[in-house]
């Protein structure tokens, strides 16, 4: 480079760093939502942020006022102190939340500057070092859509508001520095009715009683935390304490209208937080880092749990069993409760910087609910049911054209609900499994206590973490994270083996290739199994570079296996066929196989085959239909059945399924009266409901439903009750719609109203689905959980004539699905509009879309892409093994 260019270089290098400097710290203004540009300069001159909220919480109010009090230390080069305040606006376009007498240090703001989501102070009314600012503050409370969601249950009248914040939409309910790596101390007080309790991050400091106006209740300031960590429930709980020795101190909330269901619960529910509590503080050598935790259950709360420090909020019905319940039902109740305690520590404690991270939250908040269930209820088998519960749903994402590498580019907050999907939640813990397998798990461990004490209430990136890895194992891991961190999409790896004329191996090689042929390689550890179906198999650890062959030495001159299996033991990610020499002893031999878990991974493998269109679906059904019987532990026979009633329902010809119907029936009538325990009867019952196509199996659920059959053990609850009605309503059984009237009629509970507005979207009715599509995307009174029950039973597969017109519609509604929902919302519209077709017309239309909208935002297309996965799939399995007669 020539002198002359260098310099022209240099001044476009120094011009550069003046135009992003003058766009967060001059005299452009903030753009929208939280742009990473804003973020990034905020953290570095501000810092010492603390929150004093003075909240007034009045029964019946549309709107949450309060006021607040602001301290923020600045540096020397902070010109502007920028605030986030997104405030709604009503259908109308006005504003729906209000900022009133703003001071800055003792000075009365005249003019509120409020800028794009922004409230922008100027540097005349700041100074170097602390600063305080004052406001009041009036923001909205909704029943569905909003930050501050109010609860009216119907069964007693009792009301109950409570905050979810994630994300980014604490800014919608009171001005703040909403980004992760701000953290600030929370200082909260609130005016509520007199028998309203109120819980929030910490203990309460004060109680006073007021004559008529209620109550005033003061708590203690927070540890360090983020403003989506922040929040608080309100109204007339019921409390119940732990037993006096639980250490912290452990409280469950419940709603007055369930208090009697919860206190049956309560035993098992505490012994299990009290247990997960004592081994993640030993497993990371790391006390509880809050001073109380307590367990609030939230009637149709958006998520199954939302980790808030010190006060965890999870949904009613994940805690609280609206049926007889399952081995499933267990793990998944166990599986949330330890979620959001992990998160506790990887998440709360040590916060990723940000949400581009997010992986480093929740995939070890997922990772470590496993590891929990492992040491605290060993009779699950935690890493088989891994296999079953987690890796399915990542692969199923991984291998489309709409997966993301696990850390995703997030430019701006306001996409932050993209980044939330099986990725995170199902490849990032399995991502771990195969780090701790690769590391070896003493160093694993030490390392990831040393990742949380080295950033103890602050943030991280995931290359910190990365760098305790390679200092405990002593190991440099660039290029391995970057395969698994930055990199999208999934190896295949499959074995080719030969033997010699003597029959011992005389070749045997892994071969990886990635599912996207995007060139992606992930160097990987696992353990390949040589099956001898008369002698002891031979296992053999292998380390596989990233893509290429890789030759295992150690499987030289061993006898010929009866069939090779590349991830025993399931420590590796990534889809793994069987070789045909393989696939073919399997399929003749599976029965015979003891070992549960290698059952179960085969059952995975064979599964993948016929994803892959490379094995019949009907052999996969047959083989179900023979050793299906012969599995005793409730998740496997719920995931072999799930299985099967996806190729029944969908991947069969019409005629194809006739043939088995019967069948098909009998096993699973036979099983739901017989089998051994109540839990695989009652999974047996659900299945039934699915394949129940028959005139006779038809009326064998009404009579369930009549009570003149009974399943031994187990009791027919409301949720059951509906959930028959839905599959007779999908049949267009003639006695469905009476029977729906009649359970309508007689539903008290807010619960059973749901159930009921969920059944009625089954009705094979074009006027029912005319009303309901149009209440989906106009009627702001319906809450979204109610919204989300009913897209299943709208969009079932054997009305898919009936809804086919409105999958285009569908489509085209996602950017305001986006805008206005929570997050997973999006994921599960596409899951249930995309899903609920079959055919190559649905999938014109989902290519048309997709090519028309070149606007379309990069996460909603790729979100998109993932889902019409699955009818590619099917529209290609059909066209290969349905026959049509």
């Amino acid at each position: 480079m020539s002198l002359k260019t260098a310099s022209f270089a240099i001044l476009i290098i120094f011009l550069n760093i003046v135009s992003t400097s003058a766009q967060t710290n001059g005299s452009n203004d903030p753009g929208p939502g939280v742009p990473r540009e804003l973020a990034r300069w905020r953290a570095e001159h501000y810092s010492n942020v603390s929150y004093d909220l003075n909240i007034d919480i009045t029964a019946g109010s549309e709107f949450l006022k309060g006021t607040e009090e602001i301290h923020v230390t600045l540096d020397g080069d902070a010109d502007r102190l920028i605030l986030d305040w997104r405030t709604p606006l009503t259908a109308t376009g006005k504003p729906q939340g209000t900022v009133s007498e703003l001071t800055v240090n003792g000075t009365l703001v005249d003019r509120i500057n409020e800028i794009n989501d922004h409230i922008v102070i100027p540097g005349t009314l700041l100074k170097k070092g602390q600063n305080v600012v004052k406001l009041n503050f009036q923001s909205p409370i909704a029943l569905s859509g909003s930050a501050v969601t109010r609860y009216l249950d119907r069964e007693d009248g009792s009301e109950y508001v409570y905050t979810l914040f994630v994300p980014s939409d604490a800014s919608t309910a009171f001005p703040c520095f909403d980004q992760p790596d701000l953290k600030g101390r929370f200082t909260l007080s609130t005016s509520v009715p007199p028998d309203w309790n109120v819980v929030t991050n910490t203990a309460t400091r004060s109680t006073t009683f007021a004559a008529q106006a209620g109550k005033f209740i003061q708590f203690q300031q927070t540890e360090p935390i983020s403003t989506y960590l922040f929040a608080f429930a309100a109204g007339p709980f019921v409390a119940f304490d732990a037993p006096a020795q639980a250490n912290p101190p452990l409280r469950l909330f419940v709603r007055k209208s369930k208090a009697e269901r919860a206190r049956k619960e309560l035993p098992e529910v505490f012994r299990l937080q009290s247990a997960c509590l004592k081994y993640l503080e030993g497993y990371f050598d790391f006390k509880f880092p809050f001073p109380k935790y307590d367990l609030v259950l939230i009637p149709e709360f958006a998520y199954g749990g939302m980790e808030h420090a010190g006060a965890t909020f999870l949904r009613e019905d994940a805690i609280l069993f609206p049926t007889d319940p399952t081995a499933n039902d267990f793990l998944s109740r166990a599986d949330v409760m330890f979620h959001e305690t992990a998160h506790q520590w990887f998440g709360d404690l040590v916060t990723m910087r940000w949400f581009d991270d997010l992986w480093l939250k929740e995939g070890f908040a997922e990772f470590m609910a496993y590891k929990t269930i492992d040491a605290v209820m060993p009779e699950y088998k935690a890493w088989r049911v891994f296999y079953q519960r987690i890796k399915p749903a990542a692969y199923l994402t991984d291998a489309t054209k709409g997966t993301t590498p696990i850390y995703q580019e997030i430019p701006n907050l306001s996409a932050a609900k993209s980044a939330y999907g099986n990725i995170v939640y199902r490849k990032a813990p399995s991502m771990l499994r195969q780090a701790e397998f690769f590391l070896g798990p003493e160093k694993f461990q030490h390392a990831l206590r040393d990742y949380l004490k080295h950033h103890t209430y602050s943030n991280a990136e995931w290359s910190d973490l990365v760098s305790e890895f390679e200092k405990s194992s002593g190991k440099n891991l660039t290029s391995w994270a970057a395969s698994w961190v930055r990199t999208r999409g999934m190896p295949d790896v499959r074995c080719e083996w030969s033997v010699n004329a003597a029959g011992f191996i005389d070749r045997l090689v892994l071969k990886q290739n990635d599912v996207l042929k995007e060139g992606g390689s992930w160097p990987m550890r696992v353990k390949l199994l040589l099956y001898y179906a008369n002698a002891e198999a031979v296992t053999l650890d292998v380390s596989l570079n990233g893509s290429g062959e890789t030759t295992v030495p150690g499987a030289m001159g061993k006898k010929r296996p009866s069939f090779v299996f590349a991830n025993y033991q399931d420590y590796g990610y990534g889809r793994f066929l069987l070789d045909e020499k393989s696939k073919d002893f399997v399929i003749k031999n599976l029965g015979s196989i003891k070992d549960d878990f290698l059952r179960t991974l085969l059952w995975g493998s064979l599964w993948d085959s016929v994803r892959e269109a490379e094995l019949d679906p009907g052999v996969f059904f047959d083989l179900g239909l023979k050793l299906v019987t012969a599995e005793t532990d409730e998740v496997a026979v719920q995931s072999l059945l799930g299985r099967m009633s996806v190729i029944f329902n969908r991947y069969m010809s019409d005629s194809q399924s006739k043939a088995v119907a019967e069948r098909f029936e009998g096993l699973l009538s036979a099983q739901m009266e017989h089998a051994s325990t109540a839990g695989l009867r009652i999974t047996y019952f659900r299945a039934f409901q699915s394949a129940a196509t028959t005139d006779s199996a038809r009326a064998r659920l009404k009579k369930i439903l009549a009570g003149e059959v009974s399943i031994q053990g187990m009791t027919i609850r409301p949720r059951d009750r509906f959930d028959i009605i839905t599959a007779l309503l999908t049949l267009d059984d003639s006695d469905a719609p009476s029977l729906l009237q009649v359970s309508s009629n007689s539903a008290k509970t807010d619960d059973e109203k749901r159930y009921a507005y969920a059944a009625a979207a089954a009705k094979a009715d074009p006027g029912v689905k005319k009303s309901y599509f149009d209440a989906y995307l106009h009627d702001t009174k319906i809450p979204e959980s109610w919204i989300e029950a009913s897209l299943g039973s709208f969009n079932s597969i054997r009305e898919s004539e009936l809804t086919s017109p409105y999958l285009a519609p569908a489509l085209a509604a996602l950017p305001q699905m986006k805008r206005t929902r929570k997050i997973f919302f999006i994921n599960n519209w596409l899951a249930a509009f995309i899903g609920g077709q079959c055919d190559p017309t649905a999938l014109n239309t989902v290519k048309l879309f997709l090519e028309q909208e070149k606007s379309l935002d990069k996460d909603l297309r790729l979100k998109v892409l993932e889902s019409v996965d699955g009818l590619e799939r099917c529209v290609k399995i059909r066209s290969r093994y349905a026959v049509q007669r």
